[in-house]
């Protein structure tokens, strides 16, 4: 592979590499974080689906009952999962700059 070769399946690789867009910031976090804090039950209010589940995941003594164990632990593997794509959202690993080593690696062997 010659360099023009190899420079043109950089760019094909580059326009497949997907921009990272995201909405999802640590300030949204702490500024949704801090509305939820803020959320006071009044006597007549329901309780809702993300509630209980915080409550779960941050109490799980106290609410782990309304789970059965195998519930319990599909609600911690997408938990985690969910912290895996918030960490690649905020610290997402450069793929652009894999790539570029990748192709300069691959190059320096012909």
């Amino acid at each position: 592979m010659n360099a023009k070769d190899s420079f043109k399946l950089l760019v094909r690789n580059l326009k497949l590499c997907p921009t990272l867009e995201t909405t999802i910031t640590p300030k949204l976090v702490n500024e949704i974080w801090d509305c939820m804090r803020d959320i006071k039950l009044q006597k007549g209010d329901e309780v809702t689906p993300a509630m209980l589940v915080a409550l779960i995941l941050h109490d799980e003594e106290s609410f782990a009952e309304l789970l059965t164990a195998a519930q319990l632990d599909q609600l911690h593997i997408v938990a985690g999962q969910a912290m895996q794509q918030y960490e690649l959202a905020i610290k997402p690993k450069n793929q652009v700059g894999q790539l570029l080593a990748a192709t300069i690696k691959e190059s320096e062997k012909l």
